[in-house]
């Protein structure tokens, strides 16, 4: 990771490839859930639609993400951190322990998350600055690309063996790499990071968690419904699925790393218009033709995601900057508030999956993202900076 090292103090540097680490292993995790979710709710017992009940009630963890950023404010990020994996482990560990312990290990999994993304965020933003933190942001996003491309074919092969089995791997790595990472907490978490008040909830501030959400409400949808139309559409298996999304994943790192070297020069709001455009595009064409040749339908699924992963990445940088005195709070509120929305499609986007079909599901996913991209182009504005942290 040369490129991201540079952007840091050498402190900082022996900490972070802990901290991708688990930011990682969170991210297969998150993700195996919804391209694998026919496979979980087989071998656990479940109901496709009792597992999509399942992961919306994990997606609403993430509304206590302000309380989160509050306490991450106040005790430093690394430590946050830290134990944001530690409860992301436990999930995993609890989760191969059949219907019950799904159910009650995606929730805990999905607290774990949440700590860990709020304290990373708000820790980028106070350690880089604002002109360069697109380019450190997209390198550290690279793990979510990096999920689909690496991540989730070994999950294909190893759900062949067991539906639990990529659960236990998950957790125990998680494990590990959170222990590692808290040999590093007396150095780098010390104090509070920023005063402790309440985050200005201005309306450029509103605008820029109306359009996170949008594209977050938008894109769920085909994270959702992506597994499903595979096997239905394609007759494919779990590990079929699972190499199938390779190309999935070679596009989201294609966008990140695109995302990392342009967004600061484009500007953020730029950014998110342009890759917005892209998904809302590629959702419109799925609403057109929900059952292409599976070269076509590939095509058109990694052109949506490389859109929503170029737009996403490119709001993260511009979400920590929205207010610098409480920024760890205002990354909570913007993650409560994406999540609110983002489970809400999940209650209703299997139901719309298998009454009406792909076809129906991508038109309202791409009514969603047109409107993402409106609040962007009309509404939404960029954060004046003047200074960026010290320790950049």
């Amino acid at each position: 990771m040369p490129a991201i090292d540079t952007e840091f103090r050498p402190e900082v540097r022996r900490v972070l490839p802990a901290i991708i680490g688990v930011r990682f292993a969170i991210n297969v995790a998150m993700r195996m859930g919804y391209t694998f979710l026919p496979a979980f709710a087989r071998g656990s017992g479940l109901s496709v639609q009792s597992m999509s009940y399942a992961l919306s009630a994990r997606e609403l963890t993430t509304l206590s993400a302000a309380q989160l950023g509050r306490v991450s404010d106040r005790l430093g990020p690394i430590r946050v951190m830290a134990a944001g994996g530690f409860v992301a482990a436990i999930g995993l560990l609890v989760a191969t322990l059949g219907s019950t312990g799904l159910v009650i290990g995606l929730l805990v999994l999905g607290f774990g998350r949440t700590a860990h993304q709020v304290a990373l965020n708000a820790w980028v933003g106070s350690v880089v600055a604002y002109q360069r933190r697109g380019r450190v942001t997209g390198l550290i996003e690279l793990t979510w690309g990096g999920a689909s491309l690496i991540g989730l074919p070994i999950i294909g092969l190893l759900i062949g063996w067991s539906w639990w089995l990529p659960l236990l791997a998950l957790g125990l790595a998680t494990m590990g790499l959170s222990l590692r990472m808290r040999t590093h907490e007396t150095t780098l978490s010390e104090g509070p990071m920023t005063a402790q008040r309440k985050p200005r909830m201005s309306r450029p501030v509103i605008a820029a968690m109306a359009t996170n959400g949008a594209l977050a409400a938008s894109a769920q949808f085909l994270f959702l419904s992506h597994g499903l139309w595979l096997e239905d559409a394609y007759d494919l298996d779990a590990t079929q699925v699972g190499f199938a999304v390779v190309a999935v994943g070679i596009v989201e790192v294609i966008a990140t790393m695109a995302s990392s070297r342009l967004t600061d020069g484009l500007g953020k709001r730029r950014s998110i218009i342009l890759g917005g455009a892209l998904m809302t595009g590629a959702m419109l064409a799925f609403a057109l033709w929900a059952s292409p040749p599976l070269v076509v339908g590939l095509l058109f699924l990694v052109t949506a995601f490389l859109g929503f992963e170029f737009a996403i990445v490119s709001a993260i940088p511009l979400i920590s900057e929205l207010d610098p005195g409480a920024r760890a709070q205002m990354v909570g509120r913007a993650m409560g508030f994406t999540t609110f929305v983002r489970a809400a499609v999940t209650l209703i986007a299997t139901g719309i999956y298998l009454e009406r079909g792909f076809g129906v599901t991508m038109a309202v996913a791409s009514a969603t993202g047109l409107i993402a991209v409106l609040l962007a182009a009309f509404v939404m504005e960029e954060p004046s900076v003047e200074a960026g942290p010290t320790g950049s």
